[in-house]
């Protein structure tokens, strides 16, 4: 709906029954939506919000005009997971992930980083073009 740029969101313990722990939602920051011209920084203070060492869902509202003038305008959902992820917490994040890529409507594109190395600006926009 492009009401925000970008949404950070996260998994919470929140218990459990049974010896089986429960997650639930939390949304972590949202951004106000930007001008074109600002998405490239608007995505790098977006990556500069992630932890190091804790598992992040973010839906980012790309927006860009090309050299020969045609708009690229894509939502795309990005799963954080470093590798300082507690082991138990990454199989949540794994299989709460392909749920949520199922259930978003209109996803451009899905990217799955366990670095900073795999947050580049430039790659995502290649791979949108």
């Amino acid at each position: 709906r492009h009401k925000h740029k970008y949404v950070i969101f996260s998994l919470k313990a929140a218990g459990g029954v049974g010896g089986k722990a429960t997650f639930d939602w939390s949304i972590d920051h949202k951004a106000d939506p930007v001008t074109d011209d600002k998405n490239r920084e608007s995505f790098e203070e977006m990556c500069k919000l992630l932890p190091v060492d804790e598992a992040r869902f973010v839906v980012f509202d790309f927006t860009e005009t090309k050299a020969d003038g045609r708009l690229i305008k894509k939502l795309v959902l990005l799963k954080w997971c470093p590798d300082a992820t507690h082991f138990r917490v990454k199989t949540v994040i794994g299989g709460t992930y392909q749920t949520l890529k199922e259930k978003l409507a209109g996803l451009g594109k899905d990217i799955q980083a366990s670095d900073a190395a795999d947050l580049s600006y430039d790659t995502l926009k290649a791979a949108l073009a």
